[in-house]
């Protein structure tokens, strides 16, 4: 037979375990509570990530449009200065050309000094 101390001692277990299951059902609660919030949480995030892809999308986008509109303008500057550099060549060798034929020319004019006869072409 059960004694009296022994029904005590088993409803004060009986208390405690219902106390902890009541605990434990609190705390689950709170942690739904709190799975719910971050369930949120992570829906905005996502949201926020996939904005910055599309942005990110969109600059590196704008980049790109910028890099070739630089290169062909260095393309078309670079060209216009290969054009005038080739035309200041040209005239450079038509200069240097002229030089020594003018000076032989000067030179047939003038009465030549040298003794031996022989011209000074330099």
């Amino acid at each position: 037979m059960l004694s009296l101390d022994q029904v005590r001692l088993l409803e004060n277990r009986v208390e405690k375990a219902v106390g902890k299951i009541q605990q434990l059902e609190s705390e689950n609660e709170r942690l739904r509570g709190q799975i719910d919030s971050f369930q949120g949480r992570i829906g905005e995030l996502e949201g926020l990530v996939r904005a910055f892809k599309d942005d990110q999308g969109r600059i590196e986008e704008g980049i790109l449009n910028a890099l070739d509109r630089l290169s062909a303008f260095e393309d078309s500057v670079f060209a216009e200065t290969e054009s005038i550099d080739a035309t200041v060549v040209n005239s450079v060798e038509v200069e240097n050309v002229a030089d020594p034929i003018m000076e032989v020319m000067e030179q047939d004019e003038t009465p030549s000094s040298a003794s031996d006869g022989q011209m000074d072409i330099f």
